[in-house]
């Protein structure tokens, strides 16, 4: 669905009743482009959580930019069961937000801050990817290609190798159960899946077996596989891969 918000500015009331709509959600609408993205994340929550949301989507970005919080997407539109609505931005502070909402934070603060750290972490490498390789100049990609190739994605999946080892090799990042951590580790990988090097950033990948593994085992999750098999989330992963096979014409 094409949006027709206007979400420009915060919403400016009472503190404590924000918080109470969104402490009790209702519904959601995600305003996002037609791909998986920044959104993909928060769309896998809502659906692991069997929440009522809605995916719109901008009519036209030049315009709709300056009707946003922070000129950016994804913004998150909360209906509260208080019948109030709450607007927030950031596709991080949204993430934490529906995971802390769906108990997908752990079991305390240690676990909490481990999965905040493998999040932030996932957005720091998928962001570095973005700016060296899909939004770089033409002429300068290929070399920043080979490097993150050689060095950053193989030295990433050492690390997240390492942790899933050390957590007992059981599919998750902390704990024994599926959490914000998993869920956005995978969606990277799904991201690095939909790029035009597709198979040479999934060859990498393949040499660390659990992390690997990790990626399947969110995506056989009852929910989300049946999620990842609707057409709402088909047509997004088409787009993106169309998408990424050249960014540049969609600023055009």
């Amino acid at each position: 669905m094409v949006s027709t918000l206007d979400a420009a500015h915060y919403v400016q009331a009472p503190s404590s009743e924000l918080s109470e709509t969104m402490a009790s959600p209702a519904s959601f609408k995600l305003l996002y482009f037609p791909i998986v993205g920044l959104g993909g994340t928060s769309r896998d929550i809502l659906a692991y959580a069997g929440a009522e949301f809605e995916s719109i989507f901008p009519g036209n970005w030049g315009e709709d930019k300056s009707k946003t919080p922070m000129g950016c997407l994804p913004v998150l539109f909360i209906t509260g069961k208080n019948g109030k609505k709450v607007t927030i931005s950031e596709a991080t502070v949204i993430e934490q937000y529906l995971a802390k909402q769906y108990s997908l934070l752990g079991d305390n603060e240690y676990e909490e801050t481990l999965i905040k750290s493998f999040h932030s972490t996932s957005y720091s490498i998928q962001n570095l990817f973005a700016s060296t390789i899909t939004w770089n100049q033409p002429e300068a990609s290929p070399k920043c290609l080979c490097y993150f190739k050689a060095n950053s994605l193989p030295s990433l999946c050492e690390s997240l190798e390492r942790h899933l080892q050390d957590n007992g090799n059981n599919g998750h990042f902390v704990g024994k159960k599926l959490s914000l951590a998993d869920i956005r580790v995978s969606n990277m990988l799904e991201h690095f899946a939909q790029q035009p090097c597709a198979d040479e950033l999934i060859e990498i990948l393949k040499k660390f077996p659990n992390l690997y593994r990790m990626r399947e085992s969110v995506a056989n999750h009852p929910k989300l596989a049946a999620w990842r098999k609707s057409e709402a989330w088909i047509s997004t992963d088409k787009a993106s891969r169309a998408f990424f096979e050249n960014p540049f014409a969609f600023l055009s």
